[in-house]
């Protein structure tokens, strides 16, 4: 039975502080690079064009061979081309590059995603948005957004305060909708059943993932700092299938043949 991976970014191959490869990540691509075993990097970049991003991990030392990211999906779910949109500049930027006209008082489709530094200013001017739309994007799914070893409001954070005060359901493009994982396993062709996720975030990817019955593995390299955040808070259905340190530890066990 061929088995393959799903494998986050952030925090999981590339730390969070430093901007570099974690101890083993390299190492854990080319080693499935060299043995023909199925994977695709899933991240829910938003800062950068695909292809750009994809140019920085491979100057990072990872050939990658297969990617993806939520502007796969983006593409595919966003209509209109005038639209509200919160995040950093280069995110906005990107959307601008893509077509999309950002305005404020005549648009169709709000769209969050992360950013370091937003305000209560800011949290109130995107709901005054979703009360004038009803279609609500967020990028990605995230439950905290980790930078220079601080925790922040992920987007799916930020977007269950928005649905919790205007009453209105949102749509999620990255991680972990169905319909971003669903497309990284046709770009393998594999099962659910038999993909491997491995992330630092449990919420905001291994859940999602779990409810499609792949199985999962947390690394404790980024956002999650310890194994009883994670376990105490869960029921145990929802527990990941192993917890690693980071990737190094992953790709030992791989070559064990224990995943």
């Amino acid at each position: 039975m061929k088995k393959g991976f799903f494998i986050d970014v952030q925090g999981t191959l590339i730390d969070d502080i430093a901007k570099k490869p974690i101890k083993g990540a390299c190492e854990f691509i080319k080693y499935l690079n060299n043995n023909n075993i199925p994977y695709v990097v899933i991240t829910n970049n938003s800062k950068h064009k695909s292809e750009d991003f994809i140019e920085e991990l491979k100057q990072k030392g990872f050939d990658i061979k297969n990617y993806i990211d939520p502007f796969y999906i983006l593409k595919k779910v966003l209509k209109t081309k005038k639209i509200a949109a919160f995040g950093t500049d280069k995110f906005l930027e990107v959307l601008k590059q893509m077509g999309y006209q950002l305005d404020f008082k005549d648009f169709d489709s709000l769209i969050v995603s992360i950013r370091q530094d937003y305000t209560n200013e800011d949290y109130a001017k995107m709901i005054e948005c979703a009360f004038k739309t009803d279609d609500l994007i967020a990028m990605h799914g995230t439950s905290t957004y980790s930078k220079e070893g601080k925790r922040y409001p992920g987007v799916g954070a930020i977007m269950s305060m928005i649905k919790f005060a205007v009453n209105k359901d949102y749509e999620t493009v990255g991680k972990p909708s169905f319909e971003f994982y669903e497309k990284a396993r046709k770009l393998i062709d594999l099962d659910f059943k038999n993909i491997t996720v491995i992330s630092d975030d449990m919420i905001g990817d291994l859940l999602g993932a779990k409810a499609l019955k792949m199985k999962t593995n947390l690394v404790l390299s980024g956002k999650t700092k310890s194994k009883e955040e994670i376990v105490n808070t869960l029921d145990k259905k929802d527990l990941p299938d192993k917890i690693f340190n980071d990737m190094s530890e992953i790709l030992a066990s791989l070559k064990k043949g224990e995943i």
